[in-house]
Parts: C-alpha cells; sequence; structure tokens
C-alpha cells in the first residue's frame, strides 16, 4: 500500500492531457499552467500522505541508536546502569 499511493497519482496522464488541450487550442496559456501546478500538486499531497502515515518506522534508526558505540549487548546494558 506504502507504494502504490504515490504512483496511483496521475502525474503522466496530467500532463500529457494538459499538453493536448493547449496544442489543440482548447485551453488557453494560462489554464495550461494551472493545470500543470495542479497535477504537479496532486503528485505531491499523496507522496506526502504516503511518508507520513505508511513509512516502516521500526526499520528508521533513532540518534540516540547511532551514539551508541559498537559494543556488546551486555557491556551496553552495563554502561545504561
Amino acid at each position: 500500500m506504502y507504494t502504490t499511493l504515490p504512483m496511483s497519482t496521475g502525474l503522466t496522464f496530467g500532463s500529457i492531457s494538459a499538453l493536448f488541450g493547449l496544442a489543440h487550442h482548447i485551453v488557453t496559456q494560462q489554464q495550461y499552467s494551472y493545470l500543470i501546478a495542479v497535477v504537479i500538486g496532486s503528485a505531491i499531497v499523496p507522496t506526502l500522505i504516503a511518508n507520513a502515515f505508511f513509512l516502516p518506522h521500526h526499520l528508521v534508526r533513532r540518534p540516540e541508536q547511532e551514539a551508541l558505540p559498537q559494543t556488546s549487548p551486555a557491556a551496553q546494558a552495563e554502561a545504561a546502569r
């Protein structure tokens, strides 16, 4: 589900459709600019949502984990006391 949400934006289809409308004088240059801005926004918003809710947090290292020296678990437990 994490990978399908950013990919379901229709970025390619939206930009090609807007370009087709511009090339065939269906939309004006200003309308084309708005359409492209909306298409790009529709790609960014689902990606932000996916990163906020579906990021595998158990795979992300916390800063305090990186600061620990590379010692055995027993030595780390002794240092924590």
